[in-house]
């Protein structure tokens, strides 16, 4: 009986870990892996989804105390991949328009589309640098240089 009591809470214990909601606590950027709170415990260090990661390859790394999901699927945590983000007071959505896909930096730059009126819009904070080939194009806040082997201007 003893057993049988054993094995069934090792089975809930295992369903319940095959999904779950916690707080990252430590970012390993060499390696794309964070530890994870979850209620009380610490996971240890699992890898998180992104975007690509074949010959085209993303990265946009999860950061200190951003919520996420982990994903379990033989019950343990310990062999867990973070599947991404979900809002919280402290970091709500950026926008609230569907016809709106944006990213916010932490410094406060920000690149927002708007469906409706076909406009991509850039606000960088201190430098924007556009190059192609041996051309570039580089913004800041005190002026505008360009370096190409010729300029056209209509």
């Amino acid at each position: 009986m003893l057993e049988h009591n054993f094995a069934i809470s090792q089975l809930q214990r295992k369903l319940a870990n095959i999904i779950r909601i916690g707080v990252i606590k430590e970012v390993d950027y060499s390696q794309a892996r964070v530890v994870v709170k979850v209620d009380e415990i610490l996971t240890g260090w699992l890898p998180w989804i992104t975007f690509r990661a074949g010959e085209e390859r993303s990265w946009l790394p999860p950061s200190i105390d951003e919520q996420v999901v982990i994903l379990s699927p033989s019950g343990e945590l310990s062999l867990g991949i973070v599947l991404g983000s979900i809002y919280q007071q402290k970091y709500p959505a950026v926008e609230n328009d569907k016809m709106i896909s944006s990213l916010l930096f932490q410094d406060g730059t920000k690149l927002s589309y708007n469906k409706d009126d076909h406009h991509l819009e850039v606000s960088v904070v201190d430098k924007l640098t556009l190059t192609v080939g041996e051309s570039s194009l580089e913004m800041t806040k005190d002026g505008i240089k360009l370096n190409a082997k010729r300029v056209d201007l209509n």
